[in-house]
């Protein structure tokens, strides 16, 4: 009985494994906005169909942008793909930026031919810094 309950304590604590990983790849500057290029890889086993998401910029706690839409698209296991998201006068210059970090707004979620729940894609990011979150649009 002992041993079962160490089991399935082992279960129960041990953390979600993360399906997509999310790095920050460049930051640019197009007329008035500022861009950044993120890089999503899947590291998960399922055909990611589309994550479609925009970012809340931050300095602090203060937001001092979004960024337009865009859309990670057909992306195989063990495949990586970039999108770019622009924010309308970001602070930032061609290659610096006064942002400190970005939440991630999951507006569409489909994994192989399904949508599935806005929260399901955000339980299976892995976020590097600068990228603090993952949050579903309501």
């Amino acid at each position: 009985m002992f041993f079962r309950l160490i089991a399935l304590s082992a279960v129960f604590a041990s953390p979600a494994v993360a399906d997509y990983h999310l790095s920050l790849t460049e930051i640019g500057k197009r007329d008035y906005y500022c861009t950044i290029t993120v890089q999503l890889t899947n590291e998960g086993d399922q055909t990611l169909t589309e994550i479609n998401a925009f970012f809340l910029n931050y300095i602090g706690t203060d937001q001092v942008g979004r960024s337009k839409g865009a859309s990670f698209m057909n992306v195989a296991p063990g495949a990586q793909v970039s999108a770019t998201f622009e924010t309308p006068n970001a602070p930032c210059s061609d290659s610096t930026t006064d942002v400190q970090s970005y939440e991630m707004i999951i507006g569409a979620c489909r994994i192989d031919s399904a949508f599935e729940d806005k929260s399901t894609c955000v339980d299976r990011m892995d976020l590097d810094p600068p990228f603090t979150r993952a949050s579903s649009l309501n």
